[in-house]
């Protein structure tokens, strides 16, 4: 089972560094935010999807589930 999440981060995303999220859909809310979404399966992969946006150095606004 997995839930459905959604990640604001502080920045428009380059096509390079989309297809590094590739499992979640990338809409650009301004040239200064970037909504992720998808479904993740456990908290394990949430924790990863997490460390490489750190990893790339990208400010993380908000994390929530939706319904």
């Amino acid at each position: 089972m997995s839930t459905r999440y959604e990640i604001r981060i502080a920045c428009a995303l380059s096509e390079t560094i989309r297809a590094a999220f590739s499992e979640l859909r990338a809409v650009e809310l301004s040239p200064t935010s970037t909504l992720l979404t998808g479904d993740i399966r456990d908290q394990s992969e949430l924790h990863g999807i997490l460390a490489r946006i750190a990893d790339l150095g990208i400010d993380i606004t908000e994390v929530r589930t939706q319904p």
